[in-house]
């Protein structure tokens, strides 16, 4: 008798066991489980919204990769499953949430660096003006210096090219940095030699189309880059409608006029 009580501690034990699995997991590792796919699918959002807004592409492989990944998971019934194989998934899904927040980490990178670009480039603006060259010399360079940036422009000229005393030079664009408060323009006649025009502000949108006089005053050895007129603006085509109206009102005028002419008549 005591030899089969014996043989049923075992068998008890191992009906416990089979018990234990049937009923699921503890609720300490459920609530385990649920945070850290929590966590998974926090990490994924915040990756998947900072990739959409750059304009880099090269981790959309990658963000697919791991979404395929994180969708198992987020196909798994923790409360079917026992703690022992909570536990056997619970190191795939903080790997997962590490590579989402690694990845997240580089996007937030790169979208400093492209906002930091795109504000950057929004503050250089372009300025279309026309030089009129009335330094008395032959011009092979006109470049525009940024003293506060302290920058160079290309020459606005051209290489091989020369502008002659008295001659305008059309369609320019300065490259005018918000940021800036101080310009020269250096030109260069044909000789070779450099000379420094100081010039005036070159803010504000009201000098879109201005003239840039350069001028040089050769015994005091200075010069100076003025803003000017405006150059005249071509009147622009008549198009058909245009057309059709003049018609019209050449019409109404030669009948009006005829209209008169009958009432100055029939008044006499």
């Amino acid at each position: 008798m005591k030899n089969n009580k014996r043989k049923f501690i075992p068998l008890i034990a191992a009906l416990m066991a089979v018990l234990l699995v049937a009923c699921g997991p503890s609720d300490e590792k459920l609530a385990e489980a649920e945070e850290a796919r929590s966590l998974l699918a926090q990490a994924k959002q915040t990756a998947e919204d900072t990739y959409l807004d750059v304009s880099d592409t090269t981790q959309r492989s990658i963000l697919d990769s791991l979404s395929d990944k994180e969708a198992e998971i987020e196909q798994l019934d923790f409360t079917k499953m026992n703690d022992k194989k909570i536990d056997e998934v619970l190191p795939t899904i903080t790997e997962l949430t590490e590579s989402y927040q690694n990845i997240g980490k580089e996007l937030s990178g790169v979208l400093t660096s492209e906002t930091q670009i795109k504000e950057e480039k929004a503050k250089h603006k372009g300025l279309e003006v026309y030089f009129i060259n009335k330094t008395g010399m032959n011009l092979s360079k006109i470049v525009l210096h940024d003293i506060s940036a302290n920058t160079y422009s290309d020459n606005f000229i051209g290489d091989g090219v020369t502008l002659q005393s008295g001659y305008t030079l059309m369609g320019v664009t300065l490259d005018v940095y918000s940021d800036s408060s101080e310009w020269e323009f250096i030109i260069t006649d044909d000789a070779g030699t450099e000379y420094n025009l100081s010039c005036e502000s070159l803010k504000g949108e009201d000098l879109k189309g201005a003239s840039v006089v350069l001028s040089y005053d050769s015994a005091a050895a200075t010069g100076e880059a003025t803003l000017g007129g405006y150059f005249p603006q071509p009147e622009p085509e008549p198009t058909e409608a245009t057309e059709a109206g003049a018609e019209a009102e050449s019409t109404d005028a030669a009948e009006g006029a005829g209209t008169e002419a009958a009432t100055e008549s029939t008044s006499e």
